[in-house]
């Protein structure tokens, strides 16, 4: 089964890939928290409200970030809009 992610870009310009489907710490949070990714302190914690004010990482930006999730274990991954 694919993983369903999504590359994101902030106001600073760091990629962030979201995981949509991966609730963080669900009991505390519920479904307002999810679990993200970057290159500089790996798995971590985003909120909805964030995500608000980021925009969709191009395909050139996240390549990178791609191909990091894919060399630790992230595969398949399905990325979603």
């Amino acid at each position: 089964m694919a993983t369903l992610v999504r590359f994101v870009k902030d106001s600073t310009g760091e990629i962030t890939a979201v995981f949509p489907q991966l609730n963080y710490n669900k009991r505390l949070y519920g479904t307002n928290k999810k679990t993200c990714y970057a290159h500089i302190g790996q798995h971590s914690v985003c909120s909805k409200d964030w995500l608000k004010e980021t925009v969709r990482a191009t395909i050139v930006e996240y390549a990178d970030l791609f191909h990091e999730l894919v060399s630790i274990g992230y595969e398949p991954l399905k990325i979603c809009k």
